[in-house]
C-alpha cells in the first residue's frame, strides 16, 4: 500500500508540474491557448509510464484517475481553466475525457482485455499522436477537409497517423501490418470524432484494435 500511495503521489507532482510549467509559458511566454492545452495533453500522457509501472495494486491507480477526471471536470466548468486562456468548454471537455480513457484503459488491462503495451501505446499515440497533430493542423495546415462540421487539415492527419507508427513500433511487439493497421485506425478516428471525443475514442479503439489483431 505504501508504495502505491507513493506512485499516486508521483503522479499527481508530475501532473500538477506539467500543468505549472504551461501555466508559467502561457502567462509570461504568451502561449497560445491551444498550444497550452496540446502541451499539457502531451506532457501528461507521459504519466501512463508511472501508471502502468509503479502500481502493485491497479485500484490505486484508477482511483487516481478518477479523482482526477472529478478535478479535471471542476476546473472546466468552474472556469478556473481561463487561467490557462482556455475558455472553449467543447475543447477543453478533453481535459475531462482523456484521464476518463486511460482510467478505461487501465481497467481493461486489469481486467486482461489489453496488454500493458496496448495501455502505454495507446494513451501516447492520443497525448503526441493528438497533441503533435493539432499543432500542426493549426500552424501548417493547407490543404483542409471537413467532417461532422469540424474542419480537418490533411497534414495534421498525416502527423497522427506517422507518430501512430512510431509509437506502436517502438513500443509494442507488433508486426508491421499490425502497427500500420493500428495507426491507420487512430488517425481515422482522431479525424471523424467530434466534441474533443477523440480523446476517448482513439485510445480505446487503438488499444482494442492492437489487442484484437494480436
Amino acid at each position: 500500500m505504501a508504495g502505491d500511495l507513493l506512485a499516486l503521489l508521483y503522479t499527481v507532482l508530475m501532473i500538477v508540474a506539467v500543468v505549472a510549467f504551461a501555466f508559467v509559458l502561457h502567462r509570461w511566454a504568451h502561449l497560445p491557448a491551444e498550444a497550452t492545452r496540446k502541451l499539457i495533453h502531451i506532457g501528461v500522457s507521459n504519466s501512463i509510464f508511472i501508471l502502468t509501472g509503479c502500481f502493485d495494486n491497479l485500484d490505486w491507480a484508477m482511483a487516481g484517475l478518477a479523482l482526477f477526471v472529478v478535478v479535471n471536470a471542476l476546473v472546466v466548468y468552474s472556469g478556473a481553466a481561463r487561467l490557462l486562456g482556455m475558455g472553449d468548454r467543447k475543447r477543453d471537455n478533453g481535459l475531462i475525457y482523456f484521464p476518463f480513457s486511460i482510467l478505461i484503459l487501465i481497467l481493461l488491462w486489469d481486467r486482461g482485455l489489453v496488454a500493458r503495451h496496448d495501455v502505454v501505446a495507446a494513451t501516447l499515440v492520443m497525448g503526441y499522436g493528438d497533441g503533435l497533430a493539432a499543432l500542426v493542423g493549426v500552424h501548417f495546415g493547407r490543404h483542409k477537409y471537413s467532417v461532422l462540421n469540424a474542419t480537418k487539415s490533411w497534414e495534421g492527419t498525416a502527423v497522427m497517423v506517422l507518430v501512430s507508427l512510431i509509437v506502436y513500433a517502438i513500443f509494442t511487439p507488433y508486426p508491421l501490418w499490425a502497427i500500420a493497421v493500428a495507426a491507420a485506425v487512430a488517425g481515422f478516428f482522431e479525424a471523424v470524432t467530434p466534441l474533443g471525443l477523440d480523446n476517448i475514442t482513439v485510445p480505446i479503439l487503438t488499444a482494442l484494435m492492437g489487442a484484437l489483431l494480436c
